[in-house]
Order: structure tokens, then C-alpha cells, then sequence
């Protein structure tokens, strides 16, 4: 069986790497005899004197001349750099024998005999002379040969880090005009339009909120994960998704401790899908009247019919979901079976997202598998998560911070959730408004942190 050929660039590699390590090798052997040859030609004091920096520098100039013509052969000019290091080393280690060829002729006459034809011998006249030379010119050079690789590496490195920062930098700039110019709804597939809301609606409807994703600090896994299993099924349902029989959630669960961005998150699902938004608590829904808990969760799902699409968000869900087994009310019974049928539907024009400080209360079936089957827990935001919640809070207000005050605010909240963040935003700007300054400061920020002391007369 014939064996495969290597691929090309493989060979190309080789090649390229063969011809480039010779050359290199080559440079730091004979620009230094070179120099050692016209030494002994014109016999001079003065030239053998000046001969010493030129050994030094010579030859690593030829090679950054060598590296402009080799640079454009390689996919990756880190190889080259390597290749440059390595031709160094050897090249010089050549040198060296060479420069003490002399000592070969008795203790090792085949190199002697290898390395002959590049002998100068009117330089090398006795082993002083020898060691001296060698310790005046060569060490040096091949110092100046690796700091010489060493810099340019550096710099690319250098250039690469601006270039990546600029890049980072005019992307942030280019999403904080777009958050400050286009707060409106921006559904992913781009084609969704305005659904009017019918009148005579029992419940609070509201037309798809002004915030995004990108009025979040912080959660960008979370963002990741509900943009793939929830923006985009019920957007951008392709035939991929079809094919493997892929449907949107119905349910979406949020749990964790108060404050840690649940609804502003709910309303920044539905702003991203573009859909018509109800937000409501579980006590707009149960009453205290026999039977009608169970008419307004058949009202509210009624109501949601009349949507093309719809997103209904739940606070305290608990308090309507609560486990069946310990509660022996036939009436609560009766509105979780009622809702969870609803939840059950096939292919429901509505997303329901509810959230909860207490997911141990929930009936148990209520989160089983197509139902409240998508859980996100949201717990307080880390030191990362602190400084992006900064930023977006007061991204159109006018301040003095830099970089390093959003870092400082960031380190000055552990442990704050991230409706402290924004009650501390709120209050830094009473702050600097009620002394008519033109600009938030760190100070105002620093005032309005729990632990500080209210200074306000």
C-alpha cells in the first residue's frame, strides 16, 4: 500500500526551514572570518581594533537583512524568528571551532581536516591569542544576535497587544454609541414587527421593552446559553434545527437570592426577542375567592393567545407553584394543575419566565422536562461581573471615571447585589446633581456605598 504524501505545507515548511537555518548558520560563520580575513590582508592595528565591534555587529545585521527576505515565505513569522535563534547558536559554535582550529591539528585531526578550509591562519598564531580574540569578539556577538531576535519578538508582541486593544476599544466605543442611540427593541432574526396590544386586556401588557442584552452588567455565560437555547429556536429556527426535532423552551426558571438581576433580565429576553411583555407577581394572580385563582390562570393564558408571540414574566412564582404536598388546599391544588397544563401546551405562542428566591418551595412537576425545564441560577455578581454592572448603569451619564475607578468600585462592592449597584448609581447621581456638578465622580460614587456615612445636610 503507497503511503500517503505529506501535505504540501508540510513540505513547503521543511523546505522553507532547511534553506532559512543554513542561511543563518552560514551568516554568523562567515561574516565573522570575513572580518578576520581582512584583518590579516591589510595587517593594520587600527583595523584589527576596529575589527572587534565589527564582529559584534555585522553579522547581526545581515541576518535582519536575511529575515526581510524570509518573513514573506512563512505563514507564521515566529517560525522564522525561531529559525534565526537556532541558525545563531549553531553558526556560532562553528565559529568557535574554527577559531580554535589550531588545537585540533593534534587532538583531533578529522575536525581539523572538515574545518581546514575555512582556517585563518595568520590570526591565530598561539592559544593566548587565541582565547583572548575569541573572548573580545565572539560572546558579544552572538549576545547581540539573540537580543536583536529577542526585541523584534517583543515588539510584534507589542504591536499585536496595541492593535488588540484598539480593536477592543473601538468595539466597546461602538456598542456604548449604538446602547445610547438605538435603545430599542432588536430581535435576532431582524424580521419580527411591532404587535399592537388589543384593548380590553385584563392584565398590564406592554409592547417589547427598550432593554437588550447589553443594558446587563456581568452574565455574558448566561447571555451565551439563553441566546442558544432560547433566542434562537424562537427566532432563527433553520433547518438544523428541524432536523434534529430542536424546539424553544417553554418555561424559563430564574432562582437565586433578591436582587441579583432576575427581572432585569426577563425584560431583557423579551426586548431581544422583540415580543409583547406582561410582568406581573403571583399575587396578581391567586385570590382569596374560591375558583377564581383557577379562572385567572385560564384568563392570563386566554389573553396571551391573542399574541402571535408573547413572553409573560412571573415573580415569586413559589407563592403560586408551591409544592402540592404541603399544601392540602384543594383550591391550590387545583390552580398548579390548571397552570402547568398550560405549561404543557404544544408549540405555545407564549415563553413564560418566572423567577424565585426559593426554588425548594416548587412543586416538584413544575420543573420537570418541558416545563420550567431551562434553570438559571443568579447569584451575586462577581468582581467582573461588578464593573461591567458600573458601566452599563452609568453609561450615559456624564463622569470623570476611568478604567481604574471602575475597577476600584468594582473591588469596594464585594458581596453587593446587583440592585445595590444600581441604588448606589442612583444616589451618587442625587449627589452630583444636588450640587449642579457637571460630571459623577469617584467621590459621589464613594459617598453612596452602604458602609459610608450620609453626609448630605
Amino acid at each position: 500500500m503507497d503511503r500517503a504524501s505529506p501535505p504540501k505545507s508540510v513540505l513547503k515548511k521543511v523546505v522553507v526551514g532547511s534553506i532559512s537555518l543554513s542561511l543563518f548558520t552560514a551568516n554568523y560563520v562567515a561574516a565573522p572570518l570575513g572580518i578576520v580575513r581582512l584583518v590579516a590582508y591589510f595587517s593594520n592595528p587600527i583595523v584589527a581594533l576596529l575589527a572587534i565591534p565589527a564582529i559584534w555587529m555585522v553579522p547581526t545585521f545581515t541576518a535582519e537583512l536575511l529575515t526581510a527576505g524570509i518573513y514573506p515565505l512563512y505563514d507564521e513569522e515566529e517560525h522564522a524568528d525561531r529559525i534565526w535563534v537556532v541558525g545563531t547558536f549553531i553558526g556560532t559554535a562553528i565559529l568557535t571551532a574554527v577559531w580554535f582550529l589550531p588545537v585540533w591539528e593534534t587532538n583531533w585531526p578529522t575536525l581539523e581536516s572538515i574545518l581546514a578550509p575555512l582556517r585563518v591562519s595568520s590570526m591565530f598564531e598561539n592559544s593566548w591569542y587565541m582565547g583572548a580574540s575569541w573572548l573580545a569578539c565572539v560572546p558579544l556577538m552572538l549576545s547581540m544576535g539573540i537580543g536583536a531576535v529577542t526585541e523584534t519578538i517583543e515588539e510584534k508582541n507589542s504591536t499585536g497587544e496595541v492593535e488588540q486593544t484598539d480593536a477592543v476599544d473601538a468595539a466597546a466605543q461602538r456598542e456604548k454609541t449604538e446602547t445610547k442611540h438605538k435603545k430599542t427593541p432588536h430581535p435576532s432574526n431582524g424580521a419580527t414587527q411591532e404587535q399592537p396590544i388589543p384593548s380590553q386586556l385584563q392584565y398590564g401588557w406592554q409592547s417589547a421593552p427598550d432593554t437588550g442584552f447589553a443594558d446587563v452588567g456581568g452574565m455574558e455565560s448566561l447571555k451565551t446559553e439563553v441566546e442558544r437555547s432560547v433566542i434562537r429556536p424562537l427566532t432563527r429556527l433553520d433547518a438544523a434545527y428541524e432536523r434534529f426535532n430542536i424546539s424553544p423552551p417553554n418555561g424559563i426558571l430564574f432562582y437565586g437570592p433578591p436582587g441579583t438581576g432576575k427581572t432585569l433580565f426577563a425584560r431583557a429576553i423579551a426586548g431581544e426577542l422583540g415580543h409583547p411583555y406582561l410582568e406581573l407577581s403571583a399575587g396578581d394572580i391567586k385570590s382569596r375567592w374560591v375558583n377564581e385563582s383557577t379562572e385567572q390562570v385560564n384568563r392570563l393564558f386566554a389573553e396571551a393567545a391573542q399574541f402571535d408571540r408573547c413572553v409573560i414574566f412571573i415573580d415569586e412564582i413559589d407563592a403560586l407553584l408551591a409544592s402540592r404536598e404541603s399544601d392540602v388546599n384543594r383550591e391550590h391544588t387545583q390552580v398548579v394543575n390548571e397552570f402547568l397544563a398550560h405549561l404543557d401546551a404544544d408549540d405555545p405562542n407564549y415563553l413564560v419566565i418566572a423567577a424565585t428566591n426559593r426554588a425548594e418551595l416548587l412543586d416538584e412537576a413544575a420543573t420537570r422536562r418541558g416545563r420550567f425545564d431551562q434553570q438559571y441560577e443568579l447569584g451575586l455578581p462577581d468582581r467582573d461581573a461588578r464593573e461591567a454592572i458600573f458601566r452599563v448603569r452609568l453609561d450615559e451619564l456624564p463622569t470623570d471615571l476611568d478604567n481604574n475607578a471602575y475597577r476600584k468600585m468594582a473591588e469596594q462592592t464585594e458581596g453587593v447585589s446587583s440592585a445595590d449597584i444600581a441604588g448606589i448609581v442612583d444616589d451618587a447621581a442625587m449627589r452630583a446633581a444636588e450640587r449642579d456638578a457637571d460630571e459623577l465622580t469617584l467621590e459621589d460614587l464613594h459617598m453612596s456605598l452602604p458602609d459610608q456615612p450620609d453626609q448630605r445636610s
